[in-house]
């Protein structure tokens, strides 16, 4: 979970300079900065929530129908 939130973290910088830079253009200032400092929060925060949710229904399903079984030799 930690990892899903560090990397919509970084999704959400990329997508936040993008969306301020677009709020620069059209000279929407306070917009700008408030989407630069949400947008990492939020697509963090989203993003982990999401994976988590997605993990809980995978154990779900694979209690039921078997999962996945791995075999090595050696």
């Amino acid at each position: 979970m930690r990892i899903s939130a560090v990397l919509g973290a970084v999704a959400g910088v990329l997508a936040g300079i993008v969306l301020f830079v677009n709020a620069m253009i059209e000279q929407r200032y306070v917009e700008g900065f408030v989407t630069l400092l949400l947008a990492p929060i939020l697509y963090g925060l989203i993003g982990a929530l999401v994976n988590a949710f997605m993990a809980w229904v995978y154990n779900a399903v694979a209690a039921r129908l078997g999962g996945i079984e791995l075999f090595f030799e050696e």
